[in-house]
């Protein structure tokens, strides 16, 4: 066959196309039916030839005339698709349609206008309705696929297309099929979606769900042959957000979709493959996209076209954002894909195809996933940012203009920095290393495409800013990769321009970048002035930085401020900074800011200096920048000049400052350039590293911690500076006290805390103080112990943790004022005192009372301590309470959001421990009428409105309950929503809160149903019918209540409408009348109902919650927290706000009583110094409202009700006419209808209409005979007492409940003693910034704030009976007490007076009275406190100081014998174990020479698994031992058999436990060490144990028939692990030793190894095929060798515990062991004389003799030697001292007094002392003192001859010296003398320095000082000058001989000693340590 023919019929097709016109009709035919071909070669051929011919059509065209192109390829195809579809046959209506569809896929232009060509869809139409080939039907779908997906084709598809392709969708007999028509009509379906207007009829939703289950079923099924339809389907589906959300959380879907993209591994690539990877990465990518980000312009243009679409007849309705497409729904979504798998897919399909189109789609999808801060972990653990740079290097290979990638930014497409976009967020999340690896080339190229989206025209704000993230990123790696930052073409102009916008963030950036590159980059340095250039354009930059260096963004003034002060030590950069001061005087104030902005002087001080925040790193850059600026200048004259502006505008004063601060002691790098800054512009200062000069004075710097500045000193007459004299006064010269420099730390006050101090007493100037402490954030202020708090109306964040414990255990003068504090307060006191507490917190309603018991309550639950279940239940539920009485009994009001409208008075009971043991609550005056109506933009308790908007679903469906907009109680005064308040969250806190109390669901359940009913009674209207009468309007409603209520409906509606009236005749019962009511009438009635429901519901809650809080247990004392409503004034006041404001003049005078009447009256009886305030006493206005005779308000009214009971309105004329007797109270006012009462808060006009009627508060009858029937046993629980109508008593009313609530707590107040909390608002919109003066005046008035802080002033702060001042204080005088025992014999008042005489209180500090003693000041009360506590502190430390020295005695005798008692004992258990070896060894295995040491024991576990080392835990992580106790482990080595060759040994661990043997191999894998178990053996498989006679150290486990053989194994402990088998095992395994050993290589295959003694052998053994050569050994019979006799030891005496002096217990004085040199023979009489000399010690040449025998009766032991002698020190040299320090002369004895760390002793001289440098000074030696001699020596050792005398000062101390054995007989492990324990040899050379002959040191000059912080003068001009090194001086004169002679050197010394250095110069000498040492007591 020819070449020819083997030639493809399309190769001619593909020649000509680049010339179509050429091509013949059979050429195009066979192109067209190519398409249907099956080889996949024919098909890829036809689509070349396709595209060829299409794009040299339109190339041939120009670009405008487009269309005609699509005119010729239309023509030239057309008539070849028209007459296929003609055709009748199958295959050639297939060929027309796989061309069309092709040619939609090629050109769809064309294929467009072929496709509305008259006939076409007819035909196709006809074909499906006739045909039933399959495959011509597939291709069919697959080409209304494809032309659906252009509106010029979908437009004309016929309906009965569309439905053929649903019915197709839904057919399950061919997959291929379905997933064709599926595709088409998704495409459909979002095609008609996006042009409504103009297309078919959208396709319902119901489709797509089927659609998507369809498509998914395909995916999951591995065989399905549409894989790529349906995934092209899911493509489209999942654009539409419902979709989204249904693919993401089907996670087994996603998996199975991300697992058919090709791995990494797969065979080439194929276009299906291809293809399906672009599909599922288009999937990732919508199921992660967010909502496209528009920017404003963008915005409004959609907005625009939205306006430009017609209207079709309905309200243009603008279409909401889905909710399931916000950002946390998108993240959501990604987090699933993310867990599915999806990441996996990206390097794979970068592998997989070149195309840039699935490239771009990978960015955008892992733009998208990176976006959650969470998922760039994951994506950089599978290589995300490689692929991205790859994704990006051929996007800039596409873009670029060349083969090169020389591409400019703005050659890019916005969508081409999606990409970029998230390599910038995942190069921001870490280090480069982390991000792009350690190649630095990878780092180099993101380099470019960051600065491309950072340069591009189009790139968003976001972009900008994290390209210049990520740039500052990667130049923070190294300074090569900075400077490839800053040599990008154009990105550093860029980021200079970005410095000037106006978002902080992107400003942020780019400073950061700039700081950056000037760190890292030469280039850009110089850039900044760093070069030695001047010129305009780097103080142009300079000028930027600075004054970014000057805004409000910290991180950007961080960034800016670091650039300055680097460039700032460049000669440029400095001169820039210099000019622009000069020019704007703008650097220095900025410079200033940067350090300490409170530094900044007046003129110069920005408005917004205060807002600046302060940080070291500001701090240190500022100081930086300063000590530049001055080095810079280099002229001393410009440098003063330049100190004086910088004095004039702060900065010295902020050096100064930041010097001073203790937190910058240790900041060195802060405080060493600002000390130098300081002391540069000053010529007559000098600086080094250790010393300071001003003047004449030297201050020594230990580095620079201990400096104070000269300008913390007064200026010297030299250089101070001249100011005018001030005039002298009269009478003396002036004494001005010395300031503390302390007080600079201290937090600057605004105004006073506590208004005792105020300098001008008025209301003007407490509203002044409070005004100013408001306004800077303090809230809090004291007067006295009275708090006072004005609402801040914001969160200031001071109730935290941090803060509570500020305040906790301190008194309130330690702490600012806070509500913590009176808590504290009274929480202490009630511990202290044993007195009931309470708190009382008063004021306005909205002033904070409701907050400040919230924090009590907090505080006292943080503090009360208590670890008991049953305590912290208390504590719980106590504050549980809040938020449940919060809901039931406040509401909104037009003052207060949150205001209280009932009082409560909380009572916790405390133990003897101060532990909660119980609460209990009372209530007060519930506000029931705000139930059933609120005035405009008040609203209804806040429980109703929180159950309407949180309520169940189940609740919703039993109560029938809807939103509050739908009950008129709760919707009439229009104000449902309230800005601060949720109420749904409201709501859950409510029902947690009844779960704390211990609420059961039953009980909630009927609550909510009480509620329930209240809402729906509210909607019964009535309306007047004919006759007049009312009846409901509508009855379904009181149907539902009836059902509520469990009663009949019928009741209901009469009881509502009627009322049954009774008469009576003469006592005796009438007749019965039903009575009508009229609307009116029956409204009022309903709401009586519902108020009375409410009332008692909440007073059954708190009875309920007092039954859950009841006490457990007694209780000792109480504190009391009273919340009470606040005064009201409203326009229309009724009978509530008379009965609040009532209690609220009982509280008044309650604090008028304690505070100021009873203060006086006290003052008065007790015969106490002091003078009168007036104050206003508020009595006769309660007596006004509460009196019965002459009768008040109360009395009136219920006179009022008695007499007209059945009228209202009569009843309230009556009480009018009864008002009148009241007018002759100068506070009363009657006006007709209204009456004015005069309260202490101000005159409120109340209304007297309906009053009298509220006084009554009785629930008609009629209603609570309804009641009475309900089957709800709750609702009838809540009605316990009704009134009996056969009594004659008056039922009491509600004026006169409330004054016996009244009554009784002002009983509970006045038995506590009162904290007062005074509450102010400061003004009525609850603005946070809005201060209302006017307002806040009237309220210091009235609350009476001037007269407390005078009787205060005026008056003694505490108080006490002289019995319990003395029962609490008689500890701290030394005259009352003894040991803690009371001893003062008079009486209470001397015993007093002497305690506070005692403690050294002033007497004007406090007064005797008669029975009680008064303090004046809280400090001193606090000061006494203190005293006590630091008694109580000290007596404590004193025992437990007894009790630790006898406990260390203790434990040092028990340490001793156990000691002694461990070392026998454990030797006595291994030699045990050891013997038990030897016998099991029996004398046939010869013996390693080791194995028979003495101090060899059998210890077992070798590898410390017991002791849980790490290699140990790992051993038995791996063997799985859990708690199981090793008895043996040790390292073996096991004999392996390899494949074809012999054995060899393998080093493993072996681990035997009790149960088994594990052997454990050790492996390396990826660098980590792994251990794996090997081989377990359990012990009951051991049958036996070989091994050989010799000394080798091989054995064999011989176990049962097992498949991997008997292990052999080689080990150094054979022995010990023979012996603990046979223990384990109860010696049933047989030892078997000989000359071989046989085992079993494997189950059936057995090996013997034979053993031959060669002595060749040097160490251990050696293995080679089955032989093991061994030397000889130690004879078989050997034995363990016996233990080595133990040198005797000296007893140490016991020196731990101070309980025994030294030389007895009844030793007078404290006397010191004498020294070893000390000690005299003993023996002779001079000894007994104390004359003998000490005796000399021997050397170590003397050989040693054998031990002593035994001697037979001990001498008495010494006396105790006498006190030693006080030290003193002689003068070397001759020291000129300054102030503070003593002179000395040579040789000058002195006495030592102090010795200080720092160099500097404190001696005295002739009485004087002083401060002298220790290294001048040497001990003398002191005088021998005789000794007692030691006992007499043995007989048989001669007795050594004395020496001649030495003294302490010629010793050589040994600093390797170590305690000798502590018992007689105890030694060193190994049974010989340790080393340390044997004496040196002595010898000339090794003589110590100070002991030499004076010729060695002979003019030794004066060694340095020492530093100290002591000014001192330096040495003289006379004095020695200091040597380089110290030592001896060539040619000195030699001094006098030291009368200290030297030891007397050894015989055997020899040459070669090591001479030991002298002492450097500086050091303490030796003879100062041993003094120091013999100083020392003996317990030290």
């Amino acid at each position: 066959m020819t070449a020819n023919d083997q030639r493809h019929p399309l190769d001619n097709v593909i020649a000509k196309a680049s010339t179509p016109d050429l091509l013949i009709p059979d050429e195009l035919s066979s192109l067209i039916q190519a398409f249907i071909s099956t080889e996949d070669t024919s098909r890829s051929k036809a689509y070349l030839a396709l595209a060829a011919i299409c794009q040299a059509v339109r190339s041939s065209s120009p670009a405008a005339k487009s269309e005609v192109a699509t005119e010729k390829l239309a023509t030239t195809f057309a008539p070849y698709v028209d007459s296929r579809l003609r055709e009748t046959k199958e295959a050639a209506i297939s060929a027309g349609v796989t061309f069309l569809t092709a040619l939609f896929q090629v050109d769809w232009q064309s294929a467009s206008v072929i496709f509305q060509r008259d006939g076409v869809l007819d035909n196709i139409t006809d074909f499906v309705e006739l045909s039933q080939d399959v495959s011509v039907r597939q291709n069919i779908a697959h080409l209304l696929g494809q032309a659906c997906g252009y509106k010029s084709s979908f437009s004309i598809i016929p309906s009965q297309l569309i439905s053929w392709l649903e019915t197709q969708s839904r057919q399950t007999d061919d997959v291929a099929l379905r997933a064709a028509a599926g595709v088409a009509l998704i495409k459909l379906s979002k095609a008609t979606a996006t042009d409504a207007e103009e297309a078919k009829p959208q396709l319902s939703s119901k489709v797509d769900e089927e659609l998507v289950i369809a498509m998914k079923k395909m995916v999951l099924d591995e065989k399905n042959p549409s894989l790529l339809d349906a995934v092209e389907g899911l493509a489209y589906l999942s654009t539409d957000t419902s979709m989204k959300e249904t693919l993401s959380e089907d996670s087994m879907f996603l998996r199975k979709l991300f697992s058919l993209a090709p791995g990494r591994k797969s065979p080439p690539s194929s276009s299906f493959t291809r293809t399906l990877t672009y599909g599922i990465l288009v999937i990732i990518a919508n199921l992660c996209s967010y909502r496209p980000q528009l920017t404003e312009e963008q915005s409004q243009i959609e907005k625009l076209k939205h306006l430009t679409k017609p209207e079709t007849g309905k309200s243009r309705v603008v279409k909401a954002d889905n909710p399931l497409d916000d950002n946390e729904h998108v993240k959501q979504r990604a987090r699933r894909v993310v867990d599915a798998g999806a990441l996996a897919v990206f390097p794979a399909a970068m592998s997989e195809t070149d195309s840039l189109g699935t490239k771009l789609i990978a960015g955008k999808a892992l733009l998208s996933i990176v976006d959650d801060k969470d998922n760039r972990g994951k994506v950089l653990q599978n290589g995300g940012a490689r692929v991205l740079l790859s994704i990006i290097k051929a996007l800039l290979l596409a873009r670029s203009k060349g083969p090169s990638l020389s591409c400019e930014p703005n050659y890019l497409d916005s969508t081409d920095l999606e990409p970029i976009q998230a390599l910038a967020k995942l190069a921001i999340t870490s280090s480069p290393i982390q991000v792009f690896g350690p190649d630095i080339g990878v780092i180099y190229d993101a380099i470019r495409p960051l600065s491309f989206m950072l340069q591009h025209s189009s790139s968003r704000l976001l972009q900008r800013f994290e390209a210049m993230m990520a740039l500052t990123n990667l130049s923070s790696h190294s300074a090569e990769v900075a400077s490839r930052v800053a040599k990008a073409d154009g990105l550093l102009s860029k980021v200079e321009i970005l410095l000037l916008e106006d978002h902080t963030l992107v400003r942020r950036a780019a400073m950061e970048l700039i700081c950056n590159l000037i760190t890292g980059s030469d280039d850009v340095f110089e850039r900044y002035g760093g070069g030695k250039d001047y010129n305009e354009a780097i103080k142009s930059r300079i000028q930027i930085l600075a004054a970014l260096s000057d805004v409000e963004d910290l991180p950007t003034r961080l960034a800016a401020s670091g650039a300055l002060a680097t460039v700032a030590s460049a000669p440029s950069a400095c001169q820039s900074l210099i000019n622009l001061q000069k020019e704007r005087g703008r650097i220095l104030s900025v410079i200033t800011q940067l350090i300490d902005p409170t530094a900044l002087t007046p003129e110069e001080h920005p408005e917004d200096a205060d807002d600046f925040t302060t940080d070291v790193g500001l701090t240190h850059r500022g100081v930086i920048c300063a000590r530049s600026l001055f080095i810079g200048v280099e002229d001393m004259k410009a440098r003063r000049t330049l100190a004086q502006d910088a004095k004039r505008v702060g900065l010295m004063q902020a050096l100064v400052n930041i010097i001073k601060d203790p937190k910058m002691r240790s900041n060195e790098a802060v405080l060493g350039p600002a000390m130098e800054t300081v002391i540069l512009p000053q010529p007559s200062i000098s600086i080094s590293t250790a010393h300071i000069r001003f003047e004449s004075r030297l201050y020594i710097l230990p580095g620079y911690n201990y400096f104070l500045l000269y300008c913390t000193m007064a200026p010297s007459k030299k250089a101070g500076k001249k100011v005018a004299a001030a005039p002298k006064k009269s009478g003396g010269q002036t004494k001005v006290a010395k300031a503390d420099w302390k007080e600079g730390f201290k937090k600057k006050q605004v105004g006073v805390s506590d208004m005792t101090l105020l300098t001008t007493i008025s209301n003007e100037s407490i509203n002044e103080n409070l005004q100013k402490r408001w306004t800077n954030g303090e809230i809090y202020t004291y007067i006295g112990a009275v708090l006072i708090s004005v609402n801040p109306f914001r969160d200031l964040g001071i109730y935290n943790d941090d803060t509570l414990q500020k305040y906790k255990g301190k008194n309130r003068l330690e702490v600012p004022p806070h509500v913590f504090g009176i808590a504290e307060s009274s929480y202490y006191n009630m511990n202290a005192y044993h007195e009931n507490q309470c708190v009382i917190i008063s004021g306005e309603s909205g002033a904070g009372k409701t907050e400040a018991a919230k924090r009590i309550m907090q505080y006292i639950a943080a503090v009360s301590g208590g670890q008991d279940s049953s305590i912290q239940e208390i504590k719980d539920m106590v504050l549980a309470t809040n938020p449940l009485l919060e809901s039931f009994g406040c509401a909104k009001t037009l003052r207060n959001n949150n205001s209280s409208r009932h009082g409560k008075y909380l009572e916790i009971m405390f133990n003897d421990r101060g532990e909660p043991v119980g609460a209990r609550i009372t209530n007060y005056l519930l506000e029931k009428g705000r139930v059933v109506g609120q005035i405009e933009n008040e609203r209804n308790f806040h429980i109703f409105y929180q159950f309407t908007k949180g309520a169940s679903d189940e609740q919703r469906e039993s109560f029938g309950l809807q939103g509050p907009e739908a009950y008129a109680y709760t919707s009439l005064s229009n104000c449902l929503e309230v800005q601060d308040i949720d109420d749904v969250k409201d709501y859950h806190d409510t029902i947690k809160a009844m779960q704390v109390i211990g609420l059961s669901l039953e009980e909630q359940n009927e609550i909510f149903k009480m509620l329930a009913i209240i809402l729906w009674l509210g909607n019964v209207q009535f309306e007047e019918a004919d006759d007049g009468n009312s009846r409901i309007a509508d009855t379904s409603v009181t149907d539902f209540v009836a059902y509520l209520m469990e009663v009949e409906p019928a009741l209901v509606q009469k009881a509502l409408t009627s009322r049954i009236m009774e008469t009576t005749r003469g006592g005796r019962r009438g007749s019965i009348y039903d009575v009508p009511l009229n609307p009116a009438q029956a409204g009022s009635g309903r709401d009586a109902l519902a108020k009375a429901i409410y009332n008692n519901l909440f007073e059954w809650i708190v009875s309920r919650i007092n039954v859950s809080m009841k006490t457990r247990g007694s209780h000792a004392q109480i504190i009391g927290i009273l919340d009470i409503f606040g005064f009201e004034i409203f326009e229309d006041n009724s009978f509530e706000q008379l009965c609040i404001n009532y209690v609220n003049e009982k509280l008044q005078q309650i604090f008028i009583e304690l505070t100021l009447k009873t203060e006086q009256e006290e003052y008065v009886r007790e015969q106490i110094k002091w003078t009168p305030i007036k104050y206003f006493n508020n009595k006769i206005v309660c007596d006004l409202i509460e009196e019965r005779r002459p009768p008040g308000i109360f009395a009136a009214l219920n006179d009022a009700c008695a007499t007209a009971h059945a009228d209202p309105a009569a009843a309230d004329n009556s009480f009018v006419q009864r008002t009148a007797m009241l007018s002759s109270n100068p506070h009363f006012e009657a006006r007709g209808a209204q009456f004015l009462v005069r309260h202490y808060a101000g005159d409120v006009m109340y209304n007297v209409a309906g009053m009298t009627d509220k006084n009554k508060d009785t629930l008609i009858k009629d209603l609570l005979d309804l009641i009475a029937g309900s089957s709800d046993t709750f609702l009838q629980q809540l009605f316990p007492d009704r009134p009996d109508p056969n009594s004659k008593k008056r039922p009491p009313t509600a004026g006169d409940r409330i004054k016996q609530s009244a009554g009784a707590l002002v009983e509970n107040l006045m038995k506590a003693q009162p904290s007062y909390i005074r509450t102010i608002k400061p003004n009525q919109n609850r603005s946070p910034s809005e201060y209302d003066t006017k307002a806040i005046l009237h309220q210091i008035k009235y609350l009476g704030l001037q007269e407390n802080i005078r009787v205060r002033r005026a008056g003694f702060a505490y108080r006490n009976t002289f019995e319990k001042m003395v029962e609490r204080f008689y500890l701290l005088s030394p005259n009352t007490s003894y040991a803690g025992e009371y001893t003062w014999s008079g009486d209470s008042k001397s015993g007093c007076e002497q305690i506070l005489k005692d403690t050294g209180i002033a007497k004007e500090e406090w007064q005797m009275g008669v029975t009680k003693a008064f303090i004046k000041n809280p400090e001193t009360l606090f000061a006494l406190e203190t005293m006590r506590d630091r008694y109580w502190h000290n007596m404590a430390a004193r025992i437990q100081r007894a009790f630790r020295n006898y406990m260390r005695y203790k434990h040092e005798c028990a340490r001793r014998i156990q000691r002694f008692w461990k070392n026998n004992k454990e030797g006595i258990v291994y030699a045990q174990v050891r013997d038990y070896g030897h016998q099991i060894l029996a004398g046939r295995k010869e013996r390693r020479r080791f194995s028979l040491i003495s101090y060899r024991r059998f210890m077992g576990d070798y590898l410390d698994i017991n002791g849980k080392s790490a290699l140990g835990e790992e051993l038995a992580a791996a063997c799985g031992l859990g708690k199981d106790n090793v008895t043996f482990s040790g390292r073996i080595q096991l004999l392996v058999s390899k494949l074809g060759r012999s054995s060899k040994p393998s080093p493993r661990y072996l681990i035997v436990t009790e149960k088994a043997a594990h052997i454990v191999i050790m492996t390396a894998k990826d660098g980590r060490v792994h251990y794996t178990l090997e081989r377990k053996i359990p012990l009951v498989t051991i049958k036996s144990v070989s091994l050989s006679n010799l000394r080798d150290d091989w054995i064999v486990l011989n176990v049962n028939a097992s498949e991997e053989g008997d292990p052999v194994f080689s080990t150094y402990f054979k022995t010990e692990l023979v012996t603990h088998l046979l223990q384990l095992t109860q010696a049933s395994i047989n030892v078997i030793i000989g000359p071989t050993i046989e085992y079993a290589k494997k189950k059936d295959k057995r090996q013997t190894i034979k053993f031959i003694r060669d002595e060749t052998v040097t160490k251990d053994d050696i293995y080679k095929s089955h032989t093991v050569h061994a030397p000889t050994g130690e004879s078989a019979n050997s034995v363990s060798r016996p233990p080595a006799k133990r040198k005797a030891g000296v007893v140490r005496p016991i020196t731990q515990g101070k309980l025994l002096r030294a030389g007895g217990p009844s030793a007078t004085e404290t006397s010191y062991p004498a020294s070893a040199w000390e000690v005299g023979c003993g023996a002779c009489a001079d000894c007994k004389a104390n004359t003998c000399p000490p005796s000399t010690p021997t050397s170590n040449t003397v050989p040693r003799n054998p031990p002593a025998p035994p001697r037979q009766a001990a001498p008495p032991p010494p006396p105790p030697p006498s006190k030693p002698e006080t030290p003193m020190y002689r003068a070397k040299f001759p020291f000129e001292g300054q102030e503070g320090e003593l002179s000395l002369k040579k040789d000058e004895v002195v006495e030592l007094v102090e010795k200080d760390d720092n160099g500097w002793w404190l001696v005295k001289k002739d009485g004087v002392e002083g401060w002298a440098p220790n290294n001048y000074l040497e001990l003398v030696p002191p005088k021998a003192v005789p000794a007692h001699a030691p006992p007499p020596p043995p007989r048989t050792r001669p007795v050594p001859t004395p020496g001649p005398k030495v003294t302490s000062a010629a010793v050589t101390a040994n600093p390797s010296a170590k305690p000798v054995a502590v018992f007689p007989g105890m030694a060193a492990a190994n049974g010989s003398a340790a080393p340390w324990k044997k004496s040196a040899p002595a010898s000339l050379e090794a003589s110590p320095s100070n002991s030499r002959p004076s010729s060695a040191i002979g003019l030794k000059p004066p060694p340095l000082v020492s530093t100290k912080p002591k000014p001192v003068i330096p040495a003289k001009p006379g004095a020695p000058v200091v040597a380089p090194k110290p030592g001896a001086v060539k040619g000195a004169a030699k001094p006098p001989v030291p009368s200290a002679p030297r030891p007397a050197p050894s015989t055997s010394s020899r040459p070669g000693t090591v001479v030991k250095p002298p002492t450097a110069p500086g050091q303490t000498d030796l003879a100062a340590l041993l003094a120091k040492r013999a100083q020392r007591p003996s317990d030290d």
